[in-house]
């Protein structure tokens, strides 16, 4: 089976991101009245940060994301995509609340982590999964980083099991501003 993200060497160390393969879990919806499958697949924004050409080591490879944008590899995002699947799954509690993004496409799970100490943010696009597949939702990972400078532009909060049940029901996911 082909790795969803081949292995990396830079700098003579070798990264493994068999972590970050997809796979499903399961929410229980109070609006959909049944489990609803969520298939979680993530993207290289997880591992990577913005290509600065003066900034990008010599030598060391380019990262290209899904739209072929170059990246630049990020020790510190890789270390902590370590903890992404547990991070996602954590999702999957009556308490657990995300933010719409000011795009208003997208949403964002905020914590708190040690190292580096300050806010995590893990921002996702879902969507209900075309018909026939055997998941009810996709989960896309679209970047996961610790914030060093200002924080992102996030509007209302909503709980992510009711977000699931919205999006399965086609309702608005709209948050009061």
């Amino acid at each position: 089976m082909t790795a969803y993200f081949p292995r990396l060497t830079i700098g003579g160390q070798t990264y493994d991101f068999a972590h970050l393969e997809p796979f499903t879990f399961t929410v229980q919806s109070d609006l959909v009245g049944r489990k609803l499958s969520v298939h979680v697949t993530f993207s290289s924004h997880c591992f990577s940060r913005a290509y600065d050409e003066a900034l990008h080591p010599s030598g060391e490879q380019i990262i290209f994301d899904h739209a072929g944008r170059p990246r630049t590899f990020c020790s510190i995002r890789y270390r902590l995509s370590l903890m992404l699947p547990t991070v996602i799954q954590g999702l999957n509690h009556h308490q657990a609340k995300v933010r719409e993004t000011a795009a208003q496409r997208n949403w964002a799970y905020s914590i708190t982590i040690a190292d580096p100490n300050g806010p995590y943010h893990v921002f996702f696009e879902i969507r209900r999964a075309a018909a026939g597949k055997p998941q009810d939702l996709n989960l896309i990972i679209e970047s996961a980083y610790h914030q060093t400078d200002k924080p992102p532009r996030l509007l209302g909060r909503m709980g992510f099991i009711l977000l699931c049940g919205k999006i399965h029901m086609r309702q608005p996911t709209s948050t009061k501003r």
